[in-house]
């Protein structure tokens, strides 16, 4: 099981029907995390290895590198599945309403204080808007190398 997950967390995400509430939730988890909070920032649905799965995979390899290394990363892939889920329902609008009922809200609570880039980030137009809040917010940024340092 995830770290800082609790069993109603993992109902609660199977059950969840907007970004608002799949928010709310990582709102909750990030909330029991120890400071400073940091999230990865990179390709899943456009860019980087050209197949989502591929970057997933990526992504999830980078989340253990930086644990790893004792970082505390609030890992969003376990929202993924209900992302895609979310997308297939006539809540979903298109354009960037995942990144502004789901991302924004977690970088507005000021809970997430470093956001860390994979190397190809630019490739992704989500990374791309995540890397403009950090700066707007003032959200320390860091930038990985191919190899995650």
């Amino acid at each position: 099981m995830e770290p800082y997950w609790l069993n109603q967390d993992i109902a609660d995400v199977q059950a969840v029907n907007t970004f608002e509430e799949l928010a709310d939730l990582a709102l909750r988890i990030i909330r029991r995390m120890p400071q400073p909070v940091a999230q990865v920032c990179g390709p899943i649905t456009s860019g980087g290895l050209g197949s989502v799965e591929k970057n997933l995979e990526r992504f999830q390899k980078t989340i253990d590198l930086l644990r790893d290394r004792g970082e505390s990363i609030f890992n969003q892939m376990l929202f993924e599945q209900p992302m895609f889920r979310i997308k297939a329902t006539p809540y979903y609008q298109g354009g960037d309403q995942l990144l502004h009922k789901f991302y924004l809200p977690i970088f507005e609570s000021g809970l997430v204080k470093i956001l860390y880039f994979m190397s190809d980030w630019q490739s992704s137009y989500g990374a791309k808007w995540e890397h403009e809040q950090a700066l707007r917010l003032g959200i320390k940024i860091r930038y990985l190398s191919s190899g995650g340092d």
